[in-house]
């Protein structure tokens, strides 16, 4: 009785795992370099959150930079983070590489754009000190320091639109155990990058 009671549940929660995956899921992409000429080390994390059953995204792309030591001349390594997010709607449908595991996302809008900064190394962009720039919440400090509206904000940064990212999801082939929640390519064709 214990037997079919445990086997009943592994059922269930299997189940529940299966249709919490479908609805909402998580897939990353990570690179980090070493810049030997100023010691830099620079990190980049793409990370691309869906919500199937209503169509949406949100892709959130951080960039981060700092020293292991000072530079040649002395001076400190410039240092900061710089994280980017964009929201709107998708289309989601299995690839078109043919893979099982595979989906396609094609960004259909971006609705919403984020920009926070801080650090030296973001000094050399025109939008160059640290700031929060955020379409959902825009104020009239946000639009003194953009210098144009929130319209002109997102209108300005539709940098994913129309782009295709192919997705690796392991709740669409739970028997091949090499799998995992990944951004397999699309992020090359796209510069996720605010600067002005």
């Amino acid at each position: 009785m214990k037997k079919i009671i445990a086997i009943v549940l592994t059922l269930v929660m299997a189940l529940s795992m299966v249709g919490a995956a479908s609805a909402t899921s998580y897939y990353m992409y990570h690179t980090e370099n070493l810049l030997d000429g100023v010691f830099w080390w620079w990190v980049n994390d793409t990370s691309l959150f869906l919500d199937q059953e209503n169509g949406t995204y949100t892709l959130m792309h951080k960039e981060s930079a700092f020293g292991t030591q000072p530079a040649e001349d002395g001076s400190s390594n410039d240092k900061g983070s710089k994280t980017i997010i964009y929201k709107g709607t998708c289309d989601i449908a299995p690839s078109a590489d043919g893979e099982t595991a595979h989906l396609d996302v094609t960004i259909t809008s971006v609705d919403s754009v984020m920009l926070e900064q801080h650090g030296k190394f973001v000094g050399r962009n025109v939008l160059n000190f640290a700031m929060v720039l955020d379409s959902e919440c825009w104020t009239e400090d946000m639009e003194d320091i953009y210098g144009d509206t929130v319209e002109a904000w997102v209108q300005n940064h539709q940098a994913p639109l129309g782009a295709v990212i192919t997705v690796e999801d392991l709740a669409l082939d739970y028997d091949d155990v090499t799998l995992c929640n990944r951004i397999v390519c699309g992020l090359e064709d796209i510069n996720l990058d605010i600067t002005e």
